[in-house]
C-alpha cells in the first residue's frame, strides 16, 4: 500500500488520494459525514463523507483517506439528523430500546459509551480500556442497587425516630456518590 505523502505522479498527472473501501453503517443521504476505521483499527479513525447519491446500509463505497490522520478521535456526524423526532417509535412502543432509554437510562448511556469507545469515566481510550465499559457500568449499577436495598432492609426494623444516624449517613453518602457519578 502506498502512502499519500510519498506518492509521486508521473508525467505531470494529478496527485490522487489513497482510497479505501468503506461499508455504510446505515442508510445515509449524500454529503453526510461519519467516522470510519481503517482496517477496523480503533486507533485509525477518519471522517468519511457519503457520496452525492447517498448510500444504503451495508453498501460498500470508495472514500479518500485524508493525508493527515491526526485529527480529533471522535467526530460527530454532520449535515442533518439521521432520524426524525418520533422515529424511535418506528418499531413500535414495545421495542426494547425505548424501554431501556425510559427506564434504564444508565444502561442506554453505557451502550452508547461503549459504541463511542469511551471508558466508564466518559473519556476516549484505547480498545483495551473501552471494551468493558458496559460491563463496568452494569456492575456499578448492581452494586448500588444491592447497597441501597441492604440499607433499606436494615432500616425497616426501626421507626423514623429510632433510625440510627449511621444508616442515614450511609444512605446519604451512597446516593450522593451515585448522583455525582
Amino acid at each position: 500500500m502506498t502512502d499519500n505523502n510519498t506518492y509521486s505522479p508521473q508525467d505531470g498527472a494529478e496527485k490522487k488520494p489513497l482510497m479505501v473501501y468503506v461499508t455504510a453503517p446505515a442508510t445515509l443521504p449524500g454529503g453526510y459525514t461519519f467516522e470510519a476505521l481503517i482496517n477496523d483499527d480503533p486507533d485509525r479513525p477518519f471522517t468519511c463523507e457519503v457520496p452525492e447519491d447517498g448510500v444504503v446500509e451495508g453498501q460498500t463505497f470508495l472514500a479518500p483517506v485524508p493525508v493527515d490522520l491526526s485529527g480529533p478521535r471522535i467526530n460527530a456526524p454532520t449535515g442533518a439528523w439521521k432520524d426524525g423526532l418520533f422515529d424511535c417509535f418506528n418499531y413500535g412502543v414495545c421495542h426494547p430500546h425505548i424501554w431501556c432509554a425510559f427506564f434504564c437510562s444508565k444502561l442506554a448511556m453505557a451502550q452508547i459509551m461503549t459504541r463511542m469507545q469511551l471508558t466508564w469515566l466518559g473519556e476516549p481510550g484505547p480498545f483495551v480500556a473501552t471494551k468493558n465499559t458496559f460491563r463496568v457500568i452494569v456492575i456499578l449499577l448492581l452494586s448500588y442497587a444491592v447497597y441501597s436495598t441492604s440499607l433499606r432492609f436494615a432500616r425497616s426494623e426501626y421507626t423514623a425516630e429510632t433510625v440510627p444516624p449511621l444508616f442515614v449517613i450511609m444512605d446519604y453518602i451512597g446516593s450522593t456518590l451515585f448522583l455525582i457519578w
